[in-house]
């Protein structure tokens, strides 16, 4: 990983009505790096990666991406929303995948995949067609390639939705808690490809609810609660160390039993009673 991160984050704060999705959340993402971010339902996981994507429209903070402010240009000594065009061609440099697959069920698995290529990034249809078999070969699916999506399991759309996003060559993969809406025999097949993505270096955000899969393969995590970073560091920190009460037993959901306190943190807990 380089010293230079990929995305930054920076106090973001996101409203719904009354209630506060994200409450000054800031985070940054380095070269190479995989952060998965973990926490009960309603914490602010998602909301955090859709507004990354500008699928939602942040209240306050900002968001760069290689240092570019997403969303937002400076006019005259003002912040400015940007177009609609511009805003596409940011999200474009971002690869998303969702907990549901949003594939177009009338089109092959192959045509899911090119269109964008032709149309958003100026390819050639041969171009497109290449690069789509290459993915598909890489996720597993080389024979599905004119299928339709209802002719394929979950876990086989699943892992299409993956390759479309991989076809624009993102600098970032965004990852909406992506086993979510599988069967538990479907999962594997889906993480084993996200496995391989992180081996290759991929920079990825990946929101999830499969802990052991947060430890294998992360080297961040970031535990999230009530649109807050309660915690952050490394794996072995999070799930071996973790220092605040939430997380122990958010943890301990998983484990079957209250995961331990860090030494350092039950002597500042005691020292405050």
């Amino acid at each position: 990983m380089s010293g230079e991160p990929v995305l930054r984050v920076r106090e973001v704060r996101k409203h719904f009505g009354e209630h506060a999705a994200l409450d000054g959340v800031s985070m940054e993402v380095r070269e190479g790096e995989v952060v998965a971010v973990i926490g009960p339902s309603g914490s602010g996981k998602s909301t955090l990666v859709r507004c990354v994507h500008q699928l939602e429209d942040i209240d306050a903070g900002a968001m760069y991406l290689d240092g570019e402010l997403l969303g937002y240009a400076f006019h005259r000594g003002h912040l400015r929303p940007l177009p609609d065009k511009l805003v596409a061609a940011q999200r474009s440099r971002m690869g998303m995948v969702f907990q549901q697959f949003n594939l177009f069920a009338h089109w092959s698995v192959l045509r899911n995949l090119t269109e964008a290529q032709v149309l958003v990034h100026g390819r050639s249809q041969e171009q497109a067609r290449e690069e789509a078999l290459r993915l598909l070969e890489r996720v597993g699916l080389a024979d599905k390639a004119q299928a339709h999506p209802r002719r394929l399991s979950g876990g086989q759309q699943q892992r299409v939705a993956i390759a479309r996003a991989l076809a624009t060559n993102p600098r970032i993969m965004l990852f909406d808690e992506p086993t979510s809406a599988l069967d538990p025999e479907l999962v594997d097949e889906v993480l084993s490809v996200v496995r391989d993505l992180a081996r290759g270096g991929m920079t990825m955000v990946v929101v999830t609810h499969e802990m052991s899969f947060a430890r294998e393969v992360a080297d961040r995590c970031v535990f999230m609660e009530k649109g807050r970073v309660v915690e952050s560091g490394t794996p072995d920190e999070i799930f071996d160390h973790p220092r605040s009460p939430r997380l122990r037993a958010f943890l301990s959901r998983f484990t079957g039993r209250a995961a331990e306190p860090s030494p350092d943190r039950v002597l500042e807990e005691e020292t405050t009673r």
